[in-house]
């Protein structure tokens, strides 16, 4: 094998001989770009010792200020305790949920004078301005009434209710009288609308009182009672069609509350059961604690409708030594006159006789007697009419938002319509809110085998122990 560069290599090799100038120019290029690589290096060495002495001081600057602030919060700890943020509240979320940042004594108290040093100068200006902040209220109760006459002007009506709002900051009122008590007030007119409730509440309930307002705060659990929607389900899903909206949309299906969720980027998702679809709802800036019931109400709410994330944080109320303890009074009968059971009234008789007797339970104020059906409450206020007001006997619908130490759920529903018991156990929402009204003791009476097979009640059935009624009065 023979290697050949056609002559190309002897006449290079001849021509760099014949010029040595030419070589050695190339070499001084090589050299000075050898000594320009170096020179960059040494001043990049250079700056990057500099640039190193200053991160060197800026670490012992942070350092410095880093133990600084360790000392401020060790001061903190040292004088507010619990209410200083700690990062074992990143780790337990129980620590975390029951914790009151930045809520001691001390602030409290700050802010408790602030708030009646406020009312001191309120009720001097309204004592130097009496003669006119009167006439400016008595012109703000007109308004409120509908008394004022077309001709007035808005900015005059608007300026006799912020007399209004400056003797009376909050004024409570319910949508169906929002358009009475408010109206002729533009957009934005008032400063903030606080909802309560609003799980309860359709949008379009809302919708002129947030309008009126520059801010909305929206409060409710949409795991609790639904809007009641009395246009039939047919006539809203026309209405939507015709109107090319989603299903979500219809009044049926939302509520201020799962709305202004929508809006809220902080928040969780909560399993919500539907009859034979299950998905998530989103909740938003979810207040987690909850500070009424004892076990197990809380445990049973907390299963059923939040799973289990609730945080237990009712104060230590001591044990309750009135009457016995909860349970389900196991009742069997065939008689039924529609929902309502006699032999379930007879029950609730004797367990209220027991409270009042046994227990020194005062019935009138301690007691609320709730059913899930109208003819329940009905055959229940007949019952125990000489024991307890009717007012202290309602549906669980009419009981949202009210609490008592006791409360007897009488579950009702003929035996011969089991269709009954599937509505009240279609959602959690029923149940969650009838066991949440009880915050020391709950008894429920009703055919406990019938209602355990039912959607979440067979969690309330684990909960309470079984006492089986007998007609004279004795627990089996």
């Amino acid at each position: 094998m023979s290697l050949s560069t056609w002559g190309r290599a002897a006449r290079d090799w001849h021509r760099a001989e014949r010029d040595p100038a030419a070589r050695e120019k190339e070499q001084r290029v090589v050299r000075d770009g050898a000594r320009a690589r170096l020179d960059d290096a040494g001043r990049a060495a250079a700056i990057a010792v500099a640039e190193g002495a200053d991160c060197e001081l800026a670490l012992d600057k942070a350092e410095a200020r880093v133990d600084r602030l360790a000392e401020e919060v060790a001061r903190a700890r040292s004088r507010w305790g619990g209410h200083v943020p700690h990062e074992d509240w990143l780790r337990d979320d129980t620590i975390r949920e029951l914790a009151a940042p930045w809520a001691d004594a001390e602030i409290t108290r700050a802010r408790s004078e602030l708030f009646l040093a406020a009312l001191g100068l309120h009720e001097a200006f309204l004592r130097c301005t009496a003669r006119t902040m009167y006439a400016n209220l008595m012109a703000a109760m007109d308004a409120v009434t509908g008394a004022v006459p077309e001709t007035v002007p808005e900015d005059h009506l608007r300026a006799a209710r912020q007399s209004l709002f400056l003797l009376v900051p909050v004024v409570s009122t319910t949508f169906a009288s929002l358009d009475r008590v408010f109206g002729r007030l533009g957009r934005e007119a008032l400063g903030r609308l606080f909802i309560d409730e609003a799980g309860q509440a359709t949008p379009r309930m809302a919708v002129g009182g947030m309008w009126r307002a520059k801010r909305t705060v929206v409060v409710g659990d949409p795991l609790q009672l639904e809007p009641v929607v009395v246009l039939p389900w047919t006539a809203q899903r026309a209405l939507r069609d015709g109107h090319g909206v989603g299903e979500e949309w219809a009044p049926k299906r939302t509520s201020v509350q799962q709305l202004a969720d929508c809006t809220n980027r902080f928040g969780t998702l909560l399993p919500a059961e539907l009859p034979d679809v299950s998905h998530e709802v989103w909740t938003g800036a979810p207040l987690r604690v909850h500070r009424r019931c004892d076990d197990p109400m809380f445990g049973v709410s907390n299963a059923i409708a939040y799973d289990n994330l609730m945080v237990y944080g009712t104060p230590d109320r001591g044990p309750y030594r009135h009457g016995p303890r909860s349970c389900w009074v196991h009742v069997t009968a065939a008689e039924a006159d529609g929902h309502w059971i006699p032999e379930e009234g007879r029950a609730l008789r004797r367990i209220l006789e027991r409270l009042r007797d046994d227990g020194g339970v005062a019935l009138a104020q301690d007691v609320y007697v709730i059913g899930p059906f109208r003819a329940v409450v009905a055959g229940a206020r007949k019952t125990c009419r000489d024991l307890l007001p009717a007012g202290r006997v309602g549906t669980i619908h009419t009981t949202q938002g009210k609490e008592a130490d006791v409360v007897i759920l009488v579950l009702g529903t003929d035996p011969r319509r089991p269709g009954a018991r599937a509505w009240a156990a279609s959602r959690p929402n029923l149940l969650n809110v009838a066991v949440s009204r009880a915050k020391r003791r709950l008894f429920v009476i009703g055919d406990r085998d019938a209602w355990r097979d039912q959607r979440f009640f067979a969690v309330l059935a684990d909960a309470l122990p079984a006492h089986a009624w007998q007609a004279d009065g004795q627990r089996g």
